[in-house]
């Protein structure tokens, strides 16, 4: 191999700080299985931990990791205690990367957070293998949601994308869920950092694959709500009891589709949900003017979720392209504003009607802008009374 290639091939395997534990691991990346798990002793699911700290880690490392692991205890019926009694416990260390084994090991169970996985969700994603989680993309049915570009995974490293059978994991019936904390992002052993290696069948979730904010609904394991018996546990967009509302925030509402194009416009700072809803009928809608901070998973994102299934994570977006226009698999959906990462106002416009399978309005006019009416009429530059303009797209448009 020339200097070139032996260089060029070097610099594949240097960390690549994008938020995601694949990045921090990529000097481990031939000894480790599927990029942070080590896979050599037969695991069985349990649910209580003790846990200890290695070496190597300061206070802000294990308050990190405390973070983490209350959000798990929040979220599900599992409990950590430091320094707890038994045999079985976690040992957290600062390794050289951020992996750890399959399932309950026995004994000590390491898991390395290591320079470069100083990250909340990182820390959730490998506590999860812990528990027992395989990789989502890993699952037998995922061929119907992502598809693999191989010509631009690294050469040697295919095997992090092997396809598991039936016999190997049980996904419990549960939904594929391509908001799973425990999904590689779009890049995951990318040859080319400005190509993808991971490409959503559906084109409008390909910004959602690779969070690291949070364990999913699904992740967390339902609508059972193991620390309060008489409270379900909702899928993210909805709230109450028995998940008949949707939260409470001050921003946000409930809204009603009707056989008229209705306008959703929104800018702000907050996190905040909708629920749109249509009488015997399905909902088109048209999003566009989607103004976050383009990445290429979103950590500040409109969400819609207008598949059947509200279990699911909905697809996420956050950059401004071109518009997009979708049809409801059934007679509600939400859409979920999420702009806590940044400090400024974010927002987006979303246009929607009724479909009952009948021939449908022609499409809304463009959203007008404060300011850039289409033209002066009367009285327009003279003192001779009120100044009066056309908004042409506040009426119908002339054909």
């Amino acid at each position: 191999m020339a200097l070139k290639d032996s260089v060029a091939m070097a610099n594949l395997f240097m960390p690549q700080y994008d938020g995601t534990e694949l990045g921090a691991n990529r000097p481990l990346t031939n000894k480790l299985f599927e990029s942070d798990m080590v896979h050599d002793v037969i695991s069985t699911f349990r649910r209580a931990y003790g846990i200890e700290y290695g070496s190597g880690g300061d206070k802000t490392w294990r308050n990190l990791i405390r973070t983490a692991l209350k959000h798990w205890e929040r979220e599900t019926c599992l409990r950590w205690e430091e320094n707890g009694r038994g045999n079985d416990h976690v040992v957290f260390f600062r390794g050289s990367g951020c992996y750890s084994s399959v399932g309950r090991t026995g004994g000590s169970q390491m898991i390395s957070i290591g320079y470069g996985c100083e990250d909340k969700g990182i820390v959730m994603h490998e506590v999860g293998h812990s528990l027992g989680f395989w990789h989502e993309q890993s699952r037998p049915d995922r061929d119907q949601y992502i598809t693999l570009n191989k010509q631009f995974i690294i050469r040697g490293t295919d095997g992090n994308f092997e396809r598991r059978t039936t016999e190997e994991i049980d996904y419990m019936g549960v939904p594929y869920d391509l908001g799973s904390v425990m999904h590689y992002g779009p890049n995951a052993f990318t040859n080319d950092w400005d190509e993808i290696t991971i490409r959503t069948n559906d084109a409008n979730y390909q910004r959602t694959i690779g969070q690291r904010a949070q364990p999913s609904f699904i992740d967390n394991g339902g609508y059972a709500n193991p620390n309060n018996c008489m409270k379900c546990k909702c899928p993210r967009g909805l709230a109450g009891r028995t998940c008949e509302g949707i939260p409470q925030v001050g921003c946000g509402g409930e809204l009603i589709a009707t056989p008229l194009w209705q306008e959703l416009s929104h800018r702000g700072k907050k996190k905040c949900y909708w629920r749109i809803r249509a009488t015997n009928a399905r909902i088109r809608f048209i999003l566009s003017g989607v103004s976050y901070r383009c990445e290429t998973t979103c950590k500040a994102y409109v969400e819609i979720k207008h598949n059947s299934d509200f279990q699911q994570t909905g697809f996420r977006t956050c950059c401004n392209g071109p518009e997009i226009q979708v049809l409801s698999e059934q007679a509600e959906m939400l859409i979920i504003s999420d702009s806590t990462e940044l400090n400024y106002e974010t927002g987006f416009t979303l246009q929607y009607i009724q479909d009952s399978g009948q021939p449908l309005p022609k499409p809304p006019p463009p959203t007008w802008i404060p300011g850039s009416e289409n033209r002066n009429f009367r009285g327009a530059g003279s003192n001779s009374g009120p100044i009066e303009k056309f908004i042409l797209n506040a009426i119908p448009k002339v054909r």
